[in-house]
């Protein structure tokens, strides 16, 4: 691009001050001789724009060199010729001289200025300080050269078609934008030359290469893989590396700050409802400079797993089953779900297995009909399988396991095991007793007690067989953080009370009591064996009915009175046998 030479600029520059000059000390002292304007050194030559002078006769232009920038100078030689700009010095051995230029023209009293010094040097390279990437550009920024004759910048970049250039920047400038790179596409390496006005190049720079960022994605494990090229061209090399993300456009964020070795990143827990945008940000070590990679957006076709799966209740139903009921994230792409089940919470089994329901919903649930809660406590998990055949399982939880028996003095005992559901807290037990089909609430025990003695009335002959439930009263924390109550049921579990025999010790078969036949309380019975013997254990009556009674009769003959022995034998309906015998007597 053309832009103002360094040469034009600084001619307006010297005329500018010389005009200052001249007005500040026009009352003071008189005015300058101004300088050849000094260009270059080509080879032997020296190059220089002709000064503008009015003070005086134009005498020669002075030619002064020395073998060090700092001194001493001696003249090397004079031109006559007021319109020559240039003058050779033959230089065989090539060694470096250091020059600068003096008009010498009849303005007595006036003050000589000096030109420049230039040597006969190349120009010292311009080094590139940054290429950093901007949308489909790159911009590049650069340290002047510190030679004076240098006049401008070439920048090159390396193609395919090998290095070429690409614009020769004038003016001072040192930043250019490249708008016709594909940063997007490929690394993007660039090389600056400076130049003067007789065509000397500095040495080429060394190169920078931008950042190239690539991304890839890993869908059963939800991760966006990022891999870039390291920056080149700093000399102090990268201190420190940034993964900037925008995340649904709601503005670039830090995520990670990594080493200046790395060249990859992996962004865990990606979502596929989510757009991405990541960008690299390398830092040089020392200076802080900063180069941006290009931007690389995605919106990742991810399997969704199974997140917050939580087993949330086990209930015992009435008919013995199990109700097991659950929360998941409805969003997880999953093939199918099983219902797991132990004895002992140590080697699960799959109980049965189930297809994923469509839509998967917030939460499901599964009734267990093969297990009996009622024999031992049951353990039970939930395992997910996703699309790409990952299992995830949920917390266990198990039935509270309700055991009942009878006890002397007409009271039954009651024993369960603790709620156990992993991540709930039971906060009581609340007892409930059936009769006849009719539940009724009993009590409420804190959550240690895990027993309960119940009386019941003799009578009443419905209470000699007695069901019960317990219902855990809990809190279940769900992955999210909130709390939600749930009510656990324990199996029913029915208690036969202990039936009791009661006989007289005596009868008359011709008085008041003329039926010898005992009493059996809360005797509900499936078998009955009632016999009499004498003294000599000779069978005298025998029945089966509970109702029948002796008369005291054997072989149709009232039998003498004195002792007789009676032995009573029952078989409850929960299968407990019950034997009474003893003595009593019949009365005449």
């Amino acid at each position: 691009m053309s832009k103002l030479r360094i040469t034009d600029y600084w001619k307006l520059l010297v005329k500018v001050c010389a005009l200052v000059a001249i007005l500040f000390f026009s009352n003071k002292t008189t005015a300058q001789v101004l300088p050849p304007d000094f260009l270059c050194v080509r080879s032997d030559t020296l190059y220089w724009d002709i000064p503008t002078n009015s003070c005086g006769t134009f005498n020669s232009y002075e030619v002064f060199f020395s073998a060090n920038p700092t001194g001493p100078f001696n003249l090397l030689g004079t031109v006559s010729n007021q319109g020559q700009g240039f003058f050779h010095h033959p230089n065989p051995a090539s060694d470096t001289w250091y020059y600068y230029l003096q008009s010498d023209f009849n303005c007595p009293g006036q003050m000589v200025l000096q030109s420049d010094t230039l040597d006969n040097r190349q120009p010292e390279v311009a080094v590139l300080t940054r290429a950093s990437v901007n949308g489909n550009s790159i911009e590049l920024d650069w340290q002047a050269s510190p030679s004076p004759e240098v006049s401008a910048y070439i920048i090159f970049r390396s193609t395919s078609m090998g290095t070429i250039a690409l614009d020769t920047i004038y003016g001072g400038v040192t930043n250019f934008v490249d708008n016709n790179a594909f940063p997007n596409d490929q690394s993007e390496t660039y090389f600056i030359l400076a130049i003067d006005e007789c065509g000397n190049t500095s040495i080429f720079n060394d190169p920078h290469s931008t950042v190239f960022l690539e991304q890839s994605v890993i869908s059963c494990e939800q991760k966006i893989v990022l891999n870039w090229n390291s920056y080149q061209g700093w000399i102090n090399g990268i201190g420190s590396q940034e993964v900037w993300v925008d995340i649904d456009g709601s503005g670039a964020i830090l995520q990670a700050t990594i080493s200046g070795n790395d060249t990859s990143y992996v962004f865990e827990n990606a979502s596929d409802s989510e757009n991405y945008c990541f960008f690299i940000k390398s830092i040089e070590n020392g200076t802080g400079i900063e180069a941006l990679s290009n931007v690389v957006c995605l919106m990742p076709d991810l399997v969704e797993p199974m997140r917050d799966l939580v087993l949330k209740n086990v209930n015992v139903l009435t008919d013995n089953s199990v109700e097991l009921t659950w929360n998941w994230n409805s969003a997880a792409e999953i093939q199918s779900f099983e219902v797991l089940q132990d004895l002992i919470n140590n080697t699960f089994t799959t109980l049965n297995s189930s297809p994923a329901p469509i839509p998967l919903g917030n939460g499901n649930s599964s009734i267990d009909v093969i297990s009996d809660p009622s024999a031992s406590k049951v353990f039970y998990k939930i395992q997910t399988t996703d699309d790409c055949d990952i299992l995830v399982e949920s917390n266990y939880g198990s039935t509270i396991h309700l055991v009942g028996n009878p006890q002397p003095g007409f009271s039954n005992f009651l024993t369960w095991t603790s709620f156990d559901i992993e991540n709930a807290e039971v906060i009581d037990y609340s007892i409930y007793r059936i009769v006849n089909g009719s539940s009724t609430f009993v009590d409420v025990v804190p959550a240690g007690t895990t027993s309960f003695s119940d009386e019941v009335d003799p009578s009443e002959q419905a209470e000699s067989n007695v069901c019960y439930f317990v219902v855990a009263n809990a809190n279940v924390t769900l992955p999210n953080g909130s709390i939600e109550p749930i009510e656990s049921s324990s199996n029913t579990t029915c208690v036969e009370q202990l039936a009791s025999i009661v006989a007289p010790n005596a009868f008359a078969p011709q008085g008041v009591n003329q039926i010898f036949k005992p009493f059996v309380i809360f005797g509900e019975t499936v078998d009955y064996h009632f016999t009499v013997f004498n003294r000599w254990g000779e069978l005298l009556f025998e029945t089966k009915d509970v109702d029948e009674g002796w008369n005291g009769k054997y072989k149709g003959v009232i039998q003498p009175m004195g002792a007789y022995i009676f032995q009573v034998r029952i078989t409850q309906t929960g299968g407990r046998v019950v034997e009474e015998g003893g003595v009593f007597t019949l009365l005449r």
